[in-house]
């Protein structure tokens, strides 16, 4: 299932209700971070400045189903590309819905001529199903940091070569 063609962009607007489904689908800490980096991204558009980041909401009418983006770092190599903010609300979970968004931004990561996408998720068990979901999904694990979160839960980062005859 593709949903590529019901992405949306995000906008500014819709911060806060993005900010809600992703503490919702994994946890505050998480929904706080994404407060922060969705509006300084919204802040430097608005400036002008283009930060590396695309944000696609996946939308039933008003309601906000699920949330994916890609971010490229400047200083990163061209071809590679990280998975931005990416949940499905908890209610819209196990319909398909995260899978045809992952199917659809690796598509959208290739028509930007990016070639490689990583993934940055956590060894904690609230991100245990993550684990699982990339790991479904044709994403393995490429390396890992011991230790990176306070709580000592590694930082863990999947990889995937993209190719639209894989996607």
């Amino acid at each position: 299932m593709e949903l590529n063609e019901q992405l949306s962009e995000m906008i500014a607007e819709d911060t806060m209700p993005v900010r809600t489904l992703i503490a919702e689908a994994m946890n505050e800490d998480e929904g706080a971070w994404a407060e922060i980096t969705i509006r300084r991204h919204f802040e430097l558009q608005r400036l002008g400045i283009f930060d590396g980041r695309h944000y696609f909401l996946h939308r039933e009418g008003p309601v906000i189903e699920g949330i994916v983006g890609l971010h490229h770092y400047e200083w990163g190599p061209k071809e590679n590309v990280w998975l931005g903010w990416f949940a499905v609300a908890p209610s819209f979970q196990g319909k398909g819905i995260g899978k045809g968004l992952l199917l659809s931004i690796q598509a959208r990561a290739w028509q930007l001529g990016y070639q490689k996408l990583f993934i940055e998720t956590y060894s904690s068990p609230t991100f245990a199903r993550a684990r699982v979901f990339y790991s479904r999904n044709g994403f393995w694990e490429v390396g890992r940091i011991s230790g990176y979160l306070s709580d000592g839960s590694d930082m863990v980062v999947y990889g995937k070569n993209l190719d639209p005859r894989g996607i």
